[in-house]
């Protein structure tokens, strides 16, 4: 059985999306907290929040997850599709992140 080999694009297009939405949930994480509106529920995160480590939290495995992307396009083609598919649902649950952020930034704005 072959394996469909698929564009290297493709995994990098989802690799970027999946860091764009990763910035923009720290981006609204900051608004909010800035606002007074919530607080953050990671109790790991929330004692360093106003420091450096929730950016290199976010940056350091992303870029641990761009090297993997690059050894899975030269060394591991026919892991693609699963590398693909992971990136889909990481991608998918930062989306309803950022949409429940987006739900919060606009119930706040219409309630105060």
């Amino acid at each position: 059985m072959q394996t469909q080999v698929l564009p290297n694009r493709t995994l990098w297009r989802w690799y970027v999306l999946l860091l764009i939405a990763n910035e923009l949930d720290l981006a609204f994480t900051y608004l909010g907290l800035s606002q007074g509106t919530f607080f953050e529920a990671n109790p790991i995160v929330r004692p360093h929040l106003y420091t450096w480590w929730p950016i290199l939290m976010k940056l350091a495995p992303l870029a641990g997850l761009a090297l993997a992307v690059y050894a899975v396009l030269s060394h591991a083609q026919h892991l693609q599709s699963r590398v693909l598919g992971a990136l889909r649902l990481a991608t998918a649950i930062y989306t309803i992140v950022l949409v429940m952020h987006m739900l919060h930034v606009l119930s706040s704005a219409f309630a105060g």
